[in-house]
């Protein structure tokens, strides 16, 4: 690879990075069709938990240490949280691994790591409109069910909400890294969604987990994309408890973004390119 004849200053790269974005923003309002076709299917989901979460409710006998309201209202923050976080980017970088086309972009003087992520970051822009729309019409519904306990659970949650941004995308080019050896991610990115929807806590809260589930769970990244920033939305979870949440958020997002920096280090270094 050639160098370029000067290094872009700090301004330039940020135009560059600005543009990535803007771009990504066009397309997804220029792809209507996907859009809804991935709302459609999100919302499939979601209403599959809706129905056997109100099946378990309607047995005699059945005690749940949370009542059918605050349940449903959990699932209805659930789903609007991982449609706003729900990125492409593994799909796209594995389609032009296998394609070979990955190579005119690791050419781009920008860092394919952090222009991935601005990338991603429009996804997750575009997907909140959407989400925040769905959410008005789950308030009119649910009532103040859904609303944030406190002001400060507020605040605590729009920081831990772009910390879960971190998170998830963190996780998803790690798992990304794995299409460089095996040029078809399908097997790999479909692993890393089995793992999200089971311990993310988008099908339900965590602490209704059998106990070796939720202890599987806590040792593993993927409750701080849903089940943590709702928690603290929700005020399940205040004061320092709050705050050692949110540590730990940003330890797991900070450290998958350095190991994903490294692991494509490492992986870019037996990069074959396909395609002639």
């Amino acid at each position: 690879m050639r160098p370029l004849a000067r290094p872009l200053s700090f301004r330039e790269s940020l135009l560059g990075y600005l543009t990535y974005l803007n771009r990504a923003l066009k397309a997804n309002f220029a792809y209507k069709a996907s859009t809804f076709l991935g709302l459609f299917t999100s919302g499939l989901a979601y209403g599959t938990s809706v129905l056997i979460w109100s099946h378990v409710y309607g047995q005699k006998g059945v005690s749940i240490a949370m009542s059918r309201r605050a349940m449903f209202a959990y699932l209805a923050l659930a789903f609007c949280l991982n449609y706003a976080l729900s990125i492409n980017i593994d799909q796209r970088v594995g389609q032009r691994i296998r394609l070979g086309l990955i190579a005119t972009d690791l050419l781009k003087p920008l860092d394919f790591q952090l222009s991935q992520a601005m990338q991603a970051l429009s996804d997750c822009l575009f997907n909140s409109f959407v989400g925040l729309t769905i959410l008005a019409w789950v308030f009119y519904f649910l009532g103040g069910q859904i609303l944030p306990k406190s002001p400060e659970a507020l605040g605590l949650f729009i920081i831990s909400l772009f910390l879960a941004f971190l998170v998830q995308y963190s996780i998803v080019f790690l798992f990304v890294q794995g299409a460089f050896y095996t040029y078809s991610g399908y097997g790999i990115f479909a692993s890393r969604l089995a793992l999200h929807q089971t311990f993310s806590g988008f099908s339900a809260p965590l602490t209704l987990y059998p106990p070796v589930l939720l202890s599987v769970g806590r040792w593993l990244p993927f409750q701080h994309v849903i089940y943590t920033p709702i928690s603290i939305y929700l005020g399940n979870v205040e004061g320092a408890a709050a705050l050692r949440l949110l540590g730990e958020q940003a330890l797991w997002g900070l450290g998958l973004y350095g190991l994903g920096y490294f692991t494509m280090r490492k992986a870019l270094g037996q990069l074959e390119i396909q395609g002639g």
